[in-house]
């Protein structure tokens, strides 16, 4: 029976209960209620506590029609009565959650998980827990915690943050965080043990061997050894059954006597022996300087190495002994190495113009003619050899050669761009005229990536080009006998030379020597020398790892003008232009230089470095159809090395 009931039934002089009976007659937070419900639909029960709570309540369908019964013989606060209600609700497979101040939506249990919040309401309410643990792995938690989780409630593992996220009812959390507390508790144990005999390195090697091998006599993995080869000593951190068993085991090695070990052969991995041979040296005659070792019966430091393979031999006292065997782990870390990619960028523009004019008039034999011409020295074929080709007639040499003759055949064959040509004989008198004209335009872009891999303080150098024979004299004997020409040789092309060095906050300082050199081709000049174009860079840069800098550059632009005349005529307006040759050219040359070191530390950087120049030269090979083929990229690396191609 509802309140409201109770309440009208009193008015008519009934004799009816109400379902909530007061304790006294106020009914603010401090009033007290007796419930009294024996079957009654639950609708009835949540309009009565929304009457004694003041919460408004958002009733899900399949709420209205459960019928409840709640009994007690004690009287209740308000927040005692809502109390009971959540715990109601709870008991029939619903639940309240918050929806705004005052207001609760009562939606059926398994709706509830995805809507809880993270701050409780009360014992009966679902909330959300975000636990982060620091010692134990969350999924294994997870897996020991579900079990204690309300059917209805759901436990997440996030092994990225290891973190755990907890939905259940507030009053079952206390108990689920008590138990992830007890799971993330620190049980390892850390222990340090000096050493007397044996090297921390040579044990730590041997511990760490036995914890990685398994099988029923092994420490199963459940501790780590570090050694401290400046103080000789090992520490070791685990569980604690394994850490004991660990300490046992060097105990027990430590205590055999090296008194007598004097004698030690060290294989280098990294490092070259006949390098360290003269650095440990100095190491042991200091170490003997200092403990005054100058005794007939001292035993004497020897240090030897051996090169095949990379060996060293020591014999010397165990304390020298070992602190050289510190100084050689030191040495013989592996070294980084740096790839070192440089960008040539060349842009250029060359232009040349050339137009001339020549002629000439002679006369031969008693002819009164004068002779007169016009000849230039940048201008092609020699009119005067053409002349005397003409005039002379037929061959009069004992070989059978003009050489008048030779001289104009060899003048054309020097020709480039127009040439027209005019001329001939009239009885004594020899005419003609030659005109030349040319021009030549060349435009070029020239990208260059040469890169090297070397190591640390190493020095590496590339060149890709070719040697060029440059003839530098020539002696010939009496009557032009046994010719004698002596040759050198230039090497012309593209050269990288480098020498990295790695900083400690990974800057690379960089000793460049970066040079591209070609054979220019020149435009009017009868000349049989070859001329080279160079561009050279030498200089030292700092720069971040993976860091693209420019390290040099060339922006240039010339214009040159080469005029040839007769005096005064060539002054001539418009007629002048018979009695001259011009010549202009300009040069436009755009060049940068672009370098980015890479330190490659590990086997993984050094891949990476590899598969993604193999993937670039792969990409061009499948941009030209080429792929398919017998001889492919792939299929070439796979038979000639005999391994898969770089991924």
């Amino acid at each position: 029976m509802s309140l409201r009931t109770g309440l009208m039934a009193a008015l008519f002089a009934t004799s009816a209960l109400p379902a909530f009976g007061y304790a006294n007659e106020t009914r603010d937070a401090t009033s007290r209620h007796v419930l009294n419900f024996d079957d009654v639909e639950m609708s009835s029960l949540i309009a009565d506590v929304s009457v004694v709570t003041g919460y408004t309540f958002v009733v899900h369908p399949d709420a209205r029609t459960k019928r409840v019964t709640v009994n007690s013989s004690v009287p209740f606060t308000r927040e005692g009565v809502f109390e009971v209600f959540l715990s109601t609700l709870r008991v029939h497979g619903f639940v309240a959650i918050p929806s705004g101040k005052d207001t609760y939506r009562i939606i059926p249990e398994n709706s509830g998980i995805s809507e809880s919040s993270l701050r409780s309401t009360g014992g009966n309410s679902f909330v959300t827990e975000i636990v982060k643990l620091d010692n134990f792995r969350a999924l294994e938690a997870a897996q020991m915690v579900k079990p204690l989780i309300d059917a209805q409630g759901m436990v997440v593992a996030n092994a990225k943050s290891n973190t755990l996220v907890v939905v259940d009812y507030a009053s079952n959390l206390p108990r689920i965080l008590s138990l992830v507390a007890d799971l993330d508790r620190d049980q390892t144990r850390t222990e340090t043990l000096a050493l007397k005999n044996v090297p921390a390195a040579e044990l730590q090697t041997i511990l760490t061997t036995l914890n990685q091998r398994g099988g029923e006599d092994s420490f199963s993995s459940n501790f780590t050894v570090v050694a401290a080869p400046t103080g000789n000593s090992i520490v070791v951190r685990g569980d604690e059954l394994a850490v004991s068993r660990a300490l046992s085991v060097a105990q027990t090695l430590d205590q055999s006597d090296r008194v007598e070990d004097t004698l030690r052969v060290i294989s280098l991995n990294n490092a070259d022996a006949s390098e360290i041979v003269p650095i440990l040296e100095k190491v042991a005659d200091a170490i003997s300087a200092r403990r005054g070792d100058f005794s007939p019966d001292a035993v004497p430091s020897t240090i030897a190495h051996h090169g095949p393979t990379n060996s060293l031999v020591i014999s010397a006292p165990t304390e020298t002994l070992l602190t050289l065997e510190r100084v050689i782990t030191d040495l013989d870390r592996r070294r980084a190495q740096v790839l070192v990619e440089a960008i040539i960028v060349e842009m250029s523009d060359d232009t040349a113009r050339e137009l001339g004019l020549r002629f000439l008039l002679s006369g031969t034999g008693s002819s009164a003619v004068p002779f007169a011409t016009t000849n230039f020295s940048r201008s092609a074929p020699n009119l005067l050899a053409l002349a005397g080709a003409i005039s002379s007639g037929p061959p009069t040499t004992t070989a059978g050669t003009n050489p008048f003759t030779s001289s104009a055949i060899n003048s054309l064959l020097g020709l480039s761009g127009l040439t027209l040509g005019a001329g001939g004989r009239d009885g004594d008198t020899l005419f003609g005229a030659v005109l030349t004209a040319v021009e030549n335009d060349t435009n070029s872009r020239i990208l260059s990536k040469p890169f090297n891999l070397t190591l640390d303080n190493g020095k590496s150098s590339l060149l890709v080009g070719q040697e060029v024979p440059i003839v530098t004299g020539e002696v010939l004997g009496e009557g032009n006998a046994n010719p004698f020409r002596t040759v050198e040789r230039k090497e012309i092309g593209l050269s990288l030379n480098v020498t990295p060095r790695i900083s400690t906050d990974d800057s690379v300082r960089l000793d460049i020597e970066q040079e591209v050199s070609s054979i220019a081709n020149v435009v009017g000049i009868a000349t049989q020398d070859l001329v080279f174009n160079t561009r050279k860079i030498e200089t030292s840069i700092l720069a971040d790892n993976g860091e693209i800098i420019v390290i040099g550059g060339l922006i240039e632009q010339s214009e040159t003008v080469t005029e040839e005349k007769v005096p005064f005529l060539g002054d001539i307006p418009f007629a002048g232009r018979l009695f001259r040759s011009q010549g202009k050219a300009r040069v436009r040359t755009n060049l940068m230089v672009f370098i980015r070191p890479t330190v490659v530390r590990n086997q993984n950087e050094a891949r990476e470095a590899t598969s993604r120049s193999y993937r670039y030269i792969r990409a061009e090979e499948l941009w030209q159809g080429e792929a398919g083929q017998a001889n492919s990229l792939d299929a070439f690396v796979s038979e000639v090395l005999g391994s898969p191609p770089p991924q």
